[in-house]
């Protein structure tokens, strides 16, 4: 099975390369400099009204306007995906857990997310917005079968074991991100900010509508904060330079899904630093950040903390290449003993864990891009994933960017966090994605059996990602 899927994975990604090679061979050179054509501009008579020949939005294609309700402008998306898993990471619940879109050696179909967002801007200096998430999700993650356990089933005699939790798929409402922002009349601007926000590092976010890839690398769902709410300020010193600085309640993890109010007594506080040496051509930026507080439930005394480099950089228009690395950190610890075949005492230490990804993407056509991604996590002490190991993944995914096959349509007129690379309306991403660990953390046994592993694991995901 594990070969048929890989063969199948890879044989999908070189058919769609293949078939926009010739289109690509077809494709004129672009002139390194063009001197636009004089034109005369005729001044509308009264009644008249300039037409729009290249629309910015979906509707605007069928002659209706922007969705917008009392002044309010509504935007959102919503994704779907077909998947398949052939192992599931074996993550221990004081851990958080591992996404289970497919019980191993089934493919499965899924309705994932559904997100509304409402705007305003009510001046140049004042805005607001917020967006609702209806989310379908199910995070496995394994349990302890202690050696004294009566009911031990198939596990050794005198050993603990681990064993998955039978999860049930599970679908939540949540207040997803919101914001309220001034700009204070300081310099360039001051932006002051209320809300709950993506924590602004690296180029992977939570959402899908905002990333390259169907999933995120190890570095996001593990090594650093995913969210944040609470205040926060920025300001843009230079067109190369820009800081921003927040206080916060806690470190909500994209493994851990942590809600948003404050599990102690003490705040959390970050910051971010990004150098723009290229501005313009060839747009190349450089952060380095870092996030420091109390994480653990009802303790102050113990911190928890991360510094974060990272940079993204568009060498050539159809060519986007990013990266993070990150080195963290956690004092006094307390985590449970952890069974065969990922054995660990029970202990209280501090614990320490790094890792980085990089990532490229290039567009062979307006229509067809393709995503790249390598990540590396050394959980050294077992403090984010549950246990001591070093994982590694290797992702391949091709994107087909459905909208732009419609004639005039634009892209959605954002891009990806700090690049030039347009978001567009409708993208289709086949992934396949390859895990390896120099520990046994991968299985297909079946909930309430004892786990038995293997270093090795395949995914194979065709997302849908539609937005409006």
């Amino acid at each position: 099975m594990r070969i048929y899927v890989l063969s199948t994975a890879l044989a999908a990604v070189l058919l769609t390369v293949w078939l926009a090679l010739p289109a690509l061979a077809q494709t004129p050179a672009e002139p390194r400099s063009q001197t636009p054509a004089p034109t005369l501009l005729a001044q509308p008579q009264a009644g008249e009204r300039e037409i729009k020949l290249e629309r910015e939005h979906p509707l605007e294609m069928m002659g209706l306007p922007k969705p917008e309700v009392g002044g309010l402008r509504l935007s959102g998306f919503f994704v779907g995906s077909v998947s398949y898993n052939s192992h599931l990471q074996i993550v221990p619940e004081f851990a958080g857990g591992t996404p289970n879109l497919a019980d191993p050696g089934s493919v499965n179909f899924r309705f994932d997310k559904f997100v509304l967002v409402v705007s305003k801007t009510f001046a140049p200096w004042l805005s607001a917005g917020a967006a609702i998430e209806i989310e379908s999700h199910r995070d496995s993650h394994s349990h302890l079968i202690p050696a004294t356990d009566p009911n031990r089933r198939d596990c050794p005699v005198g050993l603990a074991c681990e064993r998955f939790g039978a999860e049930e798929a599970s679908t939540e409402t949540d207040l997803e991100r919101f914001h309220v922002t001034a700009i204070a009349p300081l310099g360039n601007g001051l932006a002051l900010s209320f809300g709950r926000f993506d924590v602004p590092f690296g180029i992977e976010r939570h959402d899908e509508q905002l990333n390259l890839t169907a999933t995120t690398s190890e570095v996001h769902r593990f090594g650093r904060p995913d969210g944040m709410t609470g205040l926060q300020a920025s300001y843009q010193f230079a067109p190369w330079l820009d800081a921003g600085v927040w206080m916060v309640n806690r470190w909500e993890g994209a493994a851990t899904h942590d809600p948003f109010d404050d599990n102690n007594q003490d705040k959390s506080f970050g910051g971010r630093i990004g150098f723009t040496p290229l501005p313009r051509d060839g747009l190349l930026n450089i952060g380095l950040g870092g996030f420091w507080g109390p994480e653990q439930d009802d303790r102050n005394s113990a911190k928890r903390w991360v510094v974060d480099l990272d940079f993204t950089w568009t060498p050539v228009r159809r060519l986007l290449l990013a990266g993070e690395l990150i080195y963290g950190g956690e004092d006094e610890l307390t985590t449970r003993e952890v069974g065969i075949p990922v054995a660990a005492p029970a202990r209280v230490a501090d614990r320490n864990w790094w890792g980085f990804y990089v990532l490229g993407h290039y567009d062979i056509q307006d229509w067809l891009g393709l995503s790249l991604r390598y990540g590396y996590f050394d959980d050294m002490d077992g403090a984010r994933t549950g246990v001591e190991q070093v994982l590694q993944s290797i992702t391949v995914a091709p994107v087909v960017h459905l909208s732009r096959l419609i004639p005039d349509l634009r892209p959605m007129g954002v891009t990806y966090a700090r690049t030039q690379h347009a978001i567009n309306w409708v993208d289709l991403k086949l992934e396949y994605r390859f895990n390896l660990s120099d520990r046994d953390v991968f299985s297909d046994t079946a909930p309430g059996l004892a786990v038995r592993g293997t270093d090795t694991s395949h995914q194979v995901q065709l997302q849908f990602v539609v937005s409006f």
